[in-house]
Parts: C-alpha cells; sequence; structure tokens
C-alpha cells in the first residue's frame, strides 16, 4: 500500500487549513464548549480548539488509510 502523491498533497492542504482555522481564528486550548459548527452554526468560529483540529485531521487519515487498505487487499 503506498499512498499518491494527489492523496498526501490533499491531505496537507486539509491539515494547513485546519491549522490555519486553528491558529489565526479558534483557540489553542481544550475547552469545554460545543463541537463546531454542529451546536451554535459556523458563525461561532470561536467554538474551534484543539480537539476539532485533531478530530479533523485524524479521521480523515484514518478513511484514506482504510480504503488504501481495502483496495489492496481486493487487488490480490
Amino acid at each position: 500500500m503506498k499512498l499518491t502523491n494527489k492523496e498526501i498533497s490533499s491531505y496537507l492542504i486539509w491539515v494547513a487549513v485546519n491549522l490555519f482555522v486553528l491558529l489565526g481564528l479558534g483557540r489553542l486550548t481544550l475547552k469545554d464548549s460545543d463541537f463546531y459548527p454542529f451546536s451554535r452554526g459556523f458563525e461561532y468560529i470561536e467554538d474551534y480548539d484543539i480537539s476539532e483540529f485533531l478530530i479533523y485531521t485524524i479521521i480523515p487519515l484514518l478513511l484514506i488509510l482504510a480504503i488504501k487498505f481495502s483496495r489492496s487487499e481486493q487487488e490480490k
């Protein structure tokens, strides 16, 4: 199983966007607040904190890896 350059670059762009939101608009603390954007909507970007960053960056990576593993198993 090998990731293509397109998959790697797409994921890195996704991480960069989320990192910008975290550092520029969100907060670096882990606060017991609502989960952005599902609680109060998109206008409350200050709800975006380190927990959302981790969720929004780790889950796509796990999905990419799961798809790659399933495809490599089907090819065997």
